[in-house]
């Protein structure tokens, strides 16, 4: 291969062992790491620090080497003896021109105990150089991961090579023991990643579920690994990485692991997304990331720097021309110093490298744009396959290229351009047709050599061959789904279609693209996507087979349901599906038909026939004998007949659920029999310790998996719910310990709890402060109104009712169309105290003007919707939310009486639900004060004192009354 690098090591034995080593790894005609890793049987990274690192290797290693490269033991084991005992300082690590400061912090910062920090600068700006001389100084293990330029099509591409490098060295061993204490499902996630550690895995099948598996694997291996020794990572370019990287990456960073990751960041760079960006400033603003810009050099640092890179005799006039041309820039000081002192260069750091690619050899060149072109490290073999060159050729180039710094060796005998800006140099040389022609041999041999196929089908796109890049894309699109990335996935296969469009795909391979690409696109969220793809782009139904039609048209009713708000569309396209799997066998996509048909169904208040369509997706279940899908299909329909008002029928289907699956039916679906059942139970006022049960076994399989996701923070968050409501605030605090709170949209609901617990702690403003968060994570209507109830609950505890209507009113509007207003019969009772507080706000001589027309507003609101939640027959509170709706509009026109309190506060009661009996029993204390019913309002607040128990800012204002009540009858002498 050629010469390896050698250490910066001072006179002494030390020295002399090391340049003995590289004498003889000459003379041994320069062979590569890894044939001296299979000729001693250690490691090709073991070979590589004995040659380039400053530590002084093991004895062991050190005789292998030179029994494999034919050198005299005893003279090495002399010298290595000296190098052992000398009394010489240790070995500097490797120089790096100034950057005192940064290097001490990155140095740091690897050696620590987690976080991010994140090194940011121009192109050529030394960003890497700092960041591997600060690795060299711990003794942290630090694993590399690099971005590329294709790295935005190859999903997770800089962690795979981070694992691979922890991995590969010492056989798996290490991560074998990481593994050892990880939770069962880790391995066969990571072997979506590393196929190796497949063998034996429990499978990870469940696409919906297969990322956050994987996302938590990869958390739990990297805590495990840094469990027995110290790790750090480190990727490189990371803004040209994939978006499931930078997910990743934030995943693992909000699980606090102790693993310190330190990315680089070029600045400068024009093409990078706004999306990407954005990522990095929500990074950046987070607690305990740090940011480490880099800036040019000063005089007397290039001057280092060239000292450093081999002109130990450079004067110091020499350094100044030089850096008045670069002006500090690491790269440009490099190229200027190689060019000598031509005062015709020219002043542009792009321009000097395009000269200096201009005058090599044509084995050179050849050499050159071969790797300007594949924008990648390539070992020997595959380069002079690649320029037609033999081997001994293309090392002999390779020798004269690195001395004139234009090529760097890796560790693995891998090689490159020095720098990304050599490699757009060697492209802007090139002819369109030389390009072409390389990106297809390119595409050919890395085609061959197990190269990721998104970066063959980049190739194949480039050189113009449309039909090869075809089947590479599909193949690109079924690794993304492996490697959990929907976003990627449908990327290719829309490509897939666009080829599909120029024929060169066959129809059978368009259907496959489509139904595959409408999935990719709605596992990402892309819901408009999807519906682009059925206006323009549905495959003809008639002229496919019966259950591929099916399955395209299941997809058009899913659009017409979820972005066109047309359940009548998709009642009959899923009907028309459901008609064409008539006397077929029973399959698991009818089971999907007929729930996706149910909710349409409901959402036109059709309730008989959904629930007969889940009914029947339940039969199909039962026959294909499919518990998982059984567990979900009865947990849908017990939430359906639940909400719908029968309880004891939504239990029956969910210890049905549970009993049709032996052991645990996964994380997810155990996580969703324990939502939809914990929802029924809140919605009918149960008591906590049943809503905890029926989520305990989802949360102790999240306990044991060590996993965190939506749908299991909605489970907590309920039962967080199940404790306030109860007003057991110390248990629903206790609880909310265990749940999600990151700024992740996924974690909302755990947003949402902790806003709940903090208005009843006492803390409004806290309150307020998470639901503007939530705000900025956009969300469904629903959630949008649900966050509005309870921003408006905190701002009337601030006694701001004018604001606590003009938060809530146009949500609640919005909604009132949807069937689902039926839940939201505390809406409605927030807006009617805060029209009672506007018009009978303390210290106000008149009535407010406009808390009339809110009120008419108000009662406006209640007729127009689409059912009446504060109906008895229908609403979830019963009696109790009606009384108090109907006694605070009493309020508000001053002669509610306290009889009215009294009720409602009965009525609460009898929901368990104390903290809401407490309010009316405080109300009804006042109205009885204005009476001059001393004794009935003392009586009153005693009850609603013992209820409020845990509500700060309630116990505060009947204290508050309380005392009132005590001054006004020691001042009429105790009467009253």
């Amino acid at each position: 291969m050629g010469a390896l690098p050698s250490p910066d090591l001072p006179p002494g034995a030390h020295h002399d062992l090391v340049r003995g080593l590289h004498d003889l790894h000459h003379r041994a005609g320069w062979p590569s790491l890894r044939t001296l890793a299979r000729l001693t049987g250690v490691s090709h990274t073991t070979v590589s620090k004995a040659f380039s690192s400053g530590a002084l290797p093991p004895w062991g290693t050190v005789e292998l080497l030179v029994e494999a490269l034919g050198g005299r033991r005893s003279e090495f084991h002399a010298l290595w003896l000296a190098a052992s005992s000398t009394d010489e300082a240790p070995a500097p690590s490797p120089e790096i021109a100034g950057r005192r400061t940064e290097l001490a912090v990155v140095r740091d910062h690897l050696a620590g105990r987690g976080g991010l920090l994140v090194v940011t600068g121009e192109a050529g700006i030394g960003k890497s150089t700092l960041v591997h001389a600060a690795a060299a100084r711990t003794d942290t293990h630090v694993a590399v991961g690099r971005c590329l330029p294709f790295s935005t099509d190859v999903p997770l591409m800089p962690v795979v090579e981070l694992l691979r490098s922890i991995h590969d060295p010492d056989g798996g061993r290490w991560v074998d023991l990481a593994l050892s204490g990880c939770p069962g499902y880790a391995r066969g996630a990571l072997a979506r990643l590393l196929p190796e550690l497949g063998r034996d895995a429990p499978s990870t099948d469940d696409v919906d579920f297969a990322q956050q598996h994987l996302y938590a694997a990869v958390a739990a291996v990297l805590a495990g690994l840094a469990a027995s020794r110290p790790l750090a990572l480190v990727v490189e370019d990371l803004h040209v990485s994939d978006d499931t990287t930078l997910d990743l990456l934030e995943y693992v960073l909000s699980r606090d692991r102790d693993v310190p990751v330190t990315v680089t960041w070029r600045l400068d760079d024009p093409t990078v997304p706004r999306r990407r960006s954005d990522w990095l400033g929500r990074v950046q603003a987070l607690p305990g990331v740090r940011t480490v810009d880099l800036g040019p050099l000063t005089l007397e640092e290039t001057h280092d720097q060239l000292r450093l890179a081999g002109w130990p005799d450079v004067t110091p006039d020499r350094a100044r021309r030089i850096h008045a041309r670069s002006r500090g820039h690491p790269l440009f000081t490099a190229q200027l110093a190689v060019q000598g002192d031509d005062p015709t260069l020219p002043p542009l750091l792009a321009d000097l490298l395009d000269r200096r690619l201009g005058d090599l050899t044509p084995e050179q060149d050849r050499v050159t744009t071969a790797l300007g072109v594949a924008d990648r490290p390539l070992d020997v073999e595959l380069l002079a396959r690649a320029t037609g060159l033999d081997e001994d050729t293309v090392l002999v180039a390779l020798r004269q290229l690195a001395g004139r710094h234009l090529v760097s060796v890796g560790a693995t005998d891998m090689v490159r351009l020095a720098h990304p800006l050599l490699a757009d140099a060697a492209r802007r040389r090139l002819l369109p047709g030389e390009v072409r022609r390389l990106h297809r041999t390119f595409a050919r041999l890395l085609g061959h050599g197990g190269a990721d196929a998104a970066v063959v089908a980049e190739h194949w796109r480039l050189s113009g061959d449309t039909s090869e890049e075809a089947r590479w894309r599909a193949a690109a699109a079924r690794q993304a789904r492996r490697r959990t990335d929907p976003r990627s996935e449908a990327e290719h296969w829309l490509r897939v279609l666009e080829l599909g469009r120029q024929h060169v795909v066959a129809p059978e391979g368009v259907v496959t693209a489509w139904l595959c690409a409408f999935d990719a696109l709605q596992l990402s969220g892309r819901l408009e996507a999807c519906a682009a793809l059925v206006d323009h782009e549905q495959p003809d139904v008639d002229a496919l087979p019966d259950e591929q039609a099916a399955r395209v048209l299941r997809r058009a009713a899913q659009v017409a349901w979820l972005v066109g708000d047309d359940p009548e569309a998709a009642v009959a396209l899923a009907g028309r599906a459901l008609d064409l799997l008539a006397g077929h066998p029973v399959s698991a996509g009818l089971v999907h038909l007929l729930d996706q048909r149910a909710n349409a169904l409901m959402g036109l208040a059709r309730y008989d026939e959904a629930t007969q369509d889940l009914q029947a997706a339940l039969d199909a279940c039962a026959e294909l004998d499919d518990g998982a899908l059984y567990l979900q299909t009865a947990a849908t329909l017990g939430w359906h007949v639940g909400h719908l008002g029968d309880l004891a029928a939504a239990l029956d289907l969910f210890r049905r659920a549970r009993s049709r699956v032996r052991g645990t039916a996964g994380p997810w679906r155990e996580a969703y029999l324990a939502m939809m059942h914990t929802d029924v139970l809140l919605q009918h006022h149960r008591p906590p310790q049943e809503v905890e049960e029926a989520a305990r076994r989802a949360l102790d399989l999240g306990r044991e998996w060590q996993l965190d996701f939506h749908l299991l923070t909605m489970v907590k968050a309920n039962v967080v719910e199940a404790y306030l409501d109860a007003g057991r605030t110390s248990d629903a605090a206790a609880r909310m310990a265990e749940v999600p709170r990151s700024q992740s949209y996924d974690d909302w609901p755990g947003q949402w709890a902790s806003a709940r617990l903090a208005i009843v702690q006492g803390r409004p403003e806290d309150a307020r402060r998470t639901m503007h968060g939530l705000v900025k994570l956009g969300g469904s209507t629903r959630n949008r109104l649900n966050r509005a109830v309870w921003e408006a609950m905190a701002l009337l505890w601030q006694e701001e009712p004018e604001q606590a209507w003009a938060v809530l009113h146009d949500p609640l509007e919005a909604f009132l169309d949807s069937r689902g207003i039926v839940d939201y019969w505390l809406a409605y009772l927030v807006l009617a105290r805060a029209v009672a507080d506007m018009c009978t706000r303390p210290g106000r001589r008149t009535r407010d003007p406009t808390a009339p027309r809110a009120l008419a507003a108000l009662e406006d609101l209640r007729r127009r919707a689409r059912l009446d939640p504060l109906d008895p027959r229908r609403s979830s509170a019963g009696v109790a939310a009606g009384a108090t709706w109907d006694v605070e509009l009493v309020r508000a026109r001053g002669t509610d009486t306290v009889d009215q309190w009294s009720r409602a506060a009965t009525a609460w009661g009898h929901l368990g639900r104390p903290h809401s009996a407490a309010y009316c029993r405080w109300r009804a204390a006042q109205v009885a004060l204005r009476e001059g019913q001393g004794v009935v309002a003392e009586r009153l607040l005693r009850r609603a004192a013992a209820d409020a128990r845990e509500h700060v800012p309630l116990s505060r204002v009947i204290t508050e009354t309380s005392a009132g009540q005590t001054a006004r009858r020691r001042s009429t002498g105790g009467t009253g």
